[in-house]
């Protein structure tokens, strides 16, 4: 870390790859696998498309019909994987036992693109004879490897805000969906990727190249597939229509035709996903009277109560969205970090949108776009939560956690960012990542600690 520290020549990308590699290895030991939110119907998914499957499986009468996945799968969820004594117990057992068990994945509707990685190893796995509690180490590695290329480039790309891109990579809860087999792992890098190249392209002197606009259409592809809720963010690329870089044709192509394509794709992505029905989550639905269809119905007759539910959910669940969003709880909402630890974390990433010298910020209409951007997609992230998950007639929505509005952070922080107004510290490319890992330190003692007992 010394040595490439020196060879860095302060470039914040290779300084992240110097401090976090170390980092995110410790939280991919130490966090045992499937004690990420929901991980386990996400590696029953990826199990599934590793043998093929890229569409949930049906039955002629369009019924779910699951898949069979290892029984160490099943003795490996959160409930029964606990502590590293089990853990340890597992690993020395050394071969699977072969029989299998047939589940149905809560995450059966999310695209396979978003578990490609994972699944490749999977599979490897599988050919190789591993016994599937390594392959999930070896596919968490997978999702990492993505994460330390992503944030890489993302960093490197930006034209400005790179100290907060920096310091939001590092954030504990960030650190924790990044090497999980969560589809969060990929999502989060994929939108930092996009927010990134957008960035770029909109601050970009010389003309935008096909190449570059085949690119940027690949990510906006990602962004309208990856989760629903994130896909106001899509209007970030709505800052090029005043780019001098791009012709008439290419904006309308690139903005036009794409937001056209967008939109179908997430319309057959919502038709589809209602095809698919978890017998867990539809009991669920039964007991809380949740049903979707009633709650638009109520919600388009009545705006100024879902107005109130806003109001009521921000006054009631506000500060755990900002410190779910950051570093507490991690796991499953078991591992309560100190709530110091977790405002230094938010301070810094506050300081950090003030310390860089930029040659470039957003100007005033882009900062309202912006802003109109992240407070559309937050009200769509709580809102489809109370369409989905909350019963009829609510008046706080439940469901929400902080960890949905990570994208949205680093876009926040940069509207916030201003240009060549900045606080001068000497060495502040050295001093931030160091205190960001020592807080990282303290973080993963309390991981450690929690998973002893």
């Amino acid at each position: 870390m010394v040595y490439n520290t020196k060879k860095s020549k302060k470039k914040l990308e290779k300084l992240f790859l110097t401090f976090m590699l170390p980092i995110g290895m410790f939280y991919l030991v130490f966090m045992l696998p499937t004690y990420a939110p929901d991980e386990s119907a996400h590696i029953w998914r990826i199990y599934d498309i590793s043998e093929g499957h890229i569409f949930a499986q049906q039955d002629k009468e369009g019924n779910s019909i699951g898949t069979n996945v290892p029984e160490e799968l099943i003795e490996a969820k959160q409930e029964t994987l606990n502590n590293y004594a089990k853990l340890k117990e597992m690993l020395a057992r050394g071969a699977d036992s072969g029989e299998t068990v047939n589940v149905i994945s809560p995450a059966q509707a999310y695209p396979f693109l978003l578990y490609l990685p994972a699944a490749i190893i999977f599979g490897i796995v599988r050919l190789c004879h591993i016994p599937i509690l390594w392959g999930l180490y070896l596919a968490k590695l997978a999702n990492f490897v993505i994460f330390l290329a992503g944030g890489y480039y993302a960093i490197k790309k930006m034209p400005f805000g790179k100290y907060i891109l920096l310091a939001c990579l590092f954030l504990p809860m960030v650190l924790q969906q990044a090497v999980s087999l969560s589809a969060d792992s990929i999502i989060n890098t994929g939108l930092f990727v996009y927010i990134a190249y957008t960035i770029a392209l909109v601050f970009q002197k010389e003309k935008i190249t096909k190449k570059q606009l085949f690119w940027y259409s690949l990510l906006i592809l990602f962004v309208a597939l990856a989760k629903m809720a994130y896909v106001p963010m899509i209007g970030l690329g709505f800052m090029l229509i005043f780019s001098k870089q791009m012709t008439k044709k290419e904006k309308i192509a690139i903005l036009g035709v794409g937001t056209l394509i967008c939109v179908i794709l997430v319309g057959v992505n919502y038709v589809y996903s209602t095809t698919l029905v978890n017998p867990s989550a539809q009991t669920y639905y039964e007991a809380q009277n949740v049903n979707g269809t009633e709650q638009i119905k109520g919600v388009l007759s009545n705006p100024i109560s879902f107005v109130k539910v806003l109001k009521n959910t921000i006054e009631v669940y506000g500060e755990s969205y900002l410190f779910g969003m950051i570093a507490s709880p991690l796991g499953w909402l078991d591992i309560v970090v100190s709530p110091l630890i977790t405002i230094a974390f938010l301070v810094l990433v506050i300081f950090s949108s003030m310390i860089e010298n930029n040659e470039v910020a957003f100007s005033r209409k882009q900062k309202i776009w912006n802003f109109l951007i992240i407070l559309g997609t937050a009200l769509l992230i709580i809102g489809a939560m109370y369409i989905s998950w909350t019963g009829v007639g609510a008046e706080i929505v439940e469901g929400v956690q902080g960890r949905y509005f990570i994208p949205l952070l680093p876009l926040l922080l940069l509207c916030v960012s201003m240009k060549q107004n900045y606080i001068k510290w000497n060495h502040v490319h050295l001093w931030l990542p160091i205190v960001l890992v020592l807080l990282n330190g303290i973080t993963l003692n309390t991981i450690f600690q929690h998973f002893l007992v």
